[in-house]
C-alpha cells in the first residue's frame, strides 16, 4: 500500500516540507549524536539518545515525501513502518529489514523506560550507534538522489 493510500486511511497526512524544517530535525539528530557520547549517564539514556536520532531520521525520509504522521495512536510505529515507503533509494527488502531493526530498538528503549533501569548492554549500545550513523547516511543520500531542494549544507555523517 502507498503512502497515498494510507493516508486515506488517516495514518499519514499529506503535508509539504521545507529546508528549513528539514535542518530543523537534522539539528536533532546532531543533539542525538552528541547526546549520546555524553561521559556518566547510563547506558539506558544513551540508548535513547541514539533511538531518538533513529526515529528522527526515519521522520526526515517521511516528511521528505510530503507527509506526517496523522493524529492518533502508533506514531512511533507509523513513524517506523513508513520506512518501507520512503527510503526507495534501497530495495524493498532493505527497507522492510531497517524496520525490523528498529521495531527491535523500539522494544529495547521501551523495556529501558518503563520496565527496568539496566535494560541495555553494551553491545546494544554499539549497535544502536552503528544502525544511527548507517541510517544517517542512507537518509542524507537519499535526499541527495531524491530531494536536493530538501537538503541542509551540512558536514558528512558523523561515525
Amino acid at each position: 500500500m502507498t503512502l497515498e493510500k494510507l493516508s486515506q486511511l488517516g495514518w499519514y497526512k499529506a503535508e509539504p516540507t521545507s529546508p528549513k524544517e528539514i535542518a530543523g530535525l537534522f539539528s536533532i539528530v546532531d543533539r542525538s549524536l552528541r547526546d549520546l557520547k555524553v561521559e556518566g549517564i547510563s547506558d539506558d539514556l544513551r540508548f535513547q539518545a541514539a533511538y531518538n536520532g533513529i526515529l528522527t531520521l526515519t521522520n526526515i525520509a517521511l516528511r521528505a515525501n510530503g507527509f506526517r504522521v496523522g493524529a492518533g495512536q502508533g506514531h512511533h510505529q507509523r513513524v517506523i513502518e513508513s520506512l518501507t515507503h520512503t527510503l526507495t533509494t534501497q530495495d524493498e527488502t532493505a527497507r522492510e529489514k531497517w524496520v525490523r531493526k528498529i521495531k527491535a530498538h523500539s522494544q529495547k528503549r521501551n523495556a529501558a523506560s518503563y520496565d527496568a533501569a539496566g535494560a541495555v548492554s553494551p553491545n546494544d549500545i554499539a549497535q544502536i550507534i552503528r544502525d544511527l550513523a548507517s541510517l544517517q547516511e542512507q537518509v542524507i543520500g537519499y535526499l541527495k538522489q531524491a530531494h536536493t531542494e530538501l537538503l541542509p549544507h551540512r558536514p558528512a555523517p558523523h561515525s
